[in-house]
């Protein structure tokens, strides 16, 4: 059985800007490809060709998004047992198995947990590996070279439950395609 993490220590806030009536989310399954589980709240996420939501951005010119669940958190994924077959069984409030993401088209400010150790300046431009164990982790990029997801806005932060987080604007911007 493996050990329980604390409840804030992997998270994404919003600073400003979310919710509101017309926030842009998304819902998503993770892909079966998406291996080192679990994938942590507060990680850049993108969409497969499928539909399904993968750790990081890499180079590739994609929609970041910015995962507000845990992909092992209750409501996410649950093996609860057979509701229709096994009384007393505990069936989540989204049993889809889908997870909620904030799209970085969205205007609000963010605080997440999932980066890499830094020090990081406002206006240091942010990217997302695919692979590696910083993968889906926000790190410093490079305009048009990296996909860059974000701007960092005031830096590292307290997340409001006593952890480190890097604050950032949301902000997509595509590699060039030469």
């Amino acid at each position: 059985m493996t050990a329980p993490r604390q409840m804030t220590a992997n998270s994404l806030n919003a600073l400003k800007g979310w919710p509101q009536m017309n926030a842009v989310d998304y819902h998503a399954a993770f892909s079966s490809s998406v291996t080192n589980l679990p994938v942590l709240a507060g990680s850049v996420v993108s969409l497969n060709s499928s539909g399904d939501f993968i750790r990081g951005v890499g180079n590739t010119a994609v929609m970041p998004m910015f995962l507000f669940n845990n992909s092992d958190d209750p409501d996410v994924a649950n093996d609860g047992g057979d509701a229709t077959a096994d009384k007393g069984v505990w069936v989540p409030i989204s049993p889809s198995g889908h997870a909620l993401a904030l799209v970085a088209v969205g205007a609000y400010e963010l605080v997440s947990t999932a980066f890499v150790s830094g020090a990081y300046a406002p206006n240091t431009p942010l990217t997302a590996a695919l692979t590696g164990d910083n993968a889906g982790k926000l790190a410093e990029g490079e305009l048009y070279t990296n996909m860059i997801v974000g701007i960092v806005s005031r830096g590292i932060v307290d997340n409001g439950y006593g952890k480190n987080a890097l604050a950032f604007w949301p902000f997509p911007v595509f590699p060039n395609p030469s």
